[in-house]
């Protein structure tokens, strides 16, 4: 039994709301991150425009996406993505609205992600695709499988080590991520460094944002622009949240130490 819901997108005229172009191509949104029951059915709403001055010809080319990451198995992408149209002219300037129909099938565990790309080929005069003159964008579904997800991740190691940037010396931090669950995940952190005392000499944010796959580790970084370091031992922490997207936060933290020798090496114990 397939039930229907819908997902919303926020769309004002002319103006399409995280987005993505190419070579005046241009979709939103760049990324649906839902969280479906097996046996849903769910519609939503995708707008591509041709922000050029020629008339186009655009084409939808869903595909099964992170292959390395997902067993699909013999799952078709035809067998749980549709739209209500995969080919279409746009008029310069012209926004199209395509219906999204995700149905999600009853035997999947974990998540299904598609990459949505749209190619566009300018038209002739005559109405004929221009050859070899194409466009590509594309957009990611992320269909977590409500119930089944496994929200699990630690922090493997954090590493510290001194740089130059543009000619000054930066002390850079390194947290590696891995990702031991079955859905996606976008860590969010911060990195502190106490002196042997345990006063804290720093908190920065770590770079987030980008989705670690299961099975993946992933290393985010924080970097610490004008260090004030003398030889001795501190200490530093990484503390991330992940699984917010799910409505499933959890938090791992990691603390390792680490010493500055005479000669302002880095040494991580």
């Amino acid at each position: 039994m397939f039930k229907k819901i819908m997902l919303a997108v926020i769309i004002l005229p002319g103006i399409l709301f995280y987005a993505r172009e190419s070579s005046g191509l241009v979709m939103g949104p760049a990324r649906f991150e839902v969280s479906l029951p097996p046996g849903e059915i769910a519609e939503g709403d995708y707008y591509v425009q041709n922000d050029t001055n020629e008339s186009a010809h655009i084409v939808v080319e869903p595909e099964n996406w992170f292959k390395e990451a997902y067993d699909y198995g013999k799952l078709d992408i035809k067998d749980w993505v549709e739209f209500d149209a995969y080919e279409f002219d746009l008029k310069p300037k012209e926004i199209k609205k395509l219906r999204l129909r995700i149905k999600v099938p009853t035997d999947v565990k974990g998540e299904l992600v598609a990459q949505i790309f749209f190619t566009s080929t300018v038209l002739r005069e005559d109405g004929q695709p221009v050859e070899g003159i194409k466009a590509r964008v594309g957009g990611v579904l992320y269909v977590a499988i409500k119930g089944t997800e496994i929200i699990n991740a630690e922090i493997r190691n954090i590493a510290v080590s001194k740089e130059l940037n543009e000619g000054k010396e930066i002390i850079k931090i390194e947290v590696n991520v891995k990702n031991k669950g079955n859905v996606h995940i976008r860590p969010e952190g911060l990195v502190t460094i106490e002196d042997k005392a345990g006063g804290k000499l720093i908190e920065l944010a770590l770079t987030s944002g980008q989705p670690v796959l299961p099975a993946q580790e992933i290393g985010h970084y924080a970097l610490w622009d004008k260090p004030e370091l003398k030889a001795g031992k501190y200490k530093v922490s990484a503390a991330i949240s992940y699984g917010k997207e799910l409505n499933m936060e959890k938090t791992a933290v990691l603390e390792k130490v680490f010493e500055v020798d005479k000669d302002g090496k880095v040494i991580v114990k």
